[in-house]
């Protein structure tokens, strides 16, 4: 029985010595699938970090013309206010002459007319 005992004590030392052999060149390709992550990530990172620069400058590029965007766009909105007034004064303006000259002058062109009428009755009435 002892040396049955000392059979399976050496297959399981045996084992173990394999099973730690096999851990060990698990353990090697592990660390160097590691560093090759390790070199990937790093130039990852050199190579983002100017894309991340290269944005960082569009945004601030795209955030100076929002700006100027909306100061223009304000500008436009007081022209055309101005513009909308000046329309208004040129309508208030022209409702005024209408107001002023257009009847005296239709009034004054009437008593013209009659005028020109009654002379022209008086020279026909003269040449009858």
């Amino acid at each position: 029985m002892d040396t049955i005992l000392i059979l399976a004590q050496m297959l399981a030392l045996l084992c173990l010595a394999a099973l730690s052999i096999y851990l060990i060149v698990v353990l090697v390709q592990l660390r160097s699938v590691l560093v090759n992550l390790e070199k990937d990530f790093k130039e990852f990172a050199a190579q983002a970090i100017p894309v991340l620069e290269n944005i960082e400058v569009i945004t601030a590029k795209f955030k100076n013309v929002a700006a100027s965007i909306e100061e223009e766009i304000g500008e436009i909105k007081q022209s055309m206010t101005s513009v909308r007034r000046m329309a208004e004064n040129v309508l208030n303006f022209e409702r005024k002459v209408q107001e002023r000259i257009e009847i005296p002058l239709l009034e004054t062109i009437g008593t013209v007319a009659a005028v020109f009428k009654g002379m022209r009755t008086f020279l026909d009435r003269l040449k009858s």
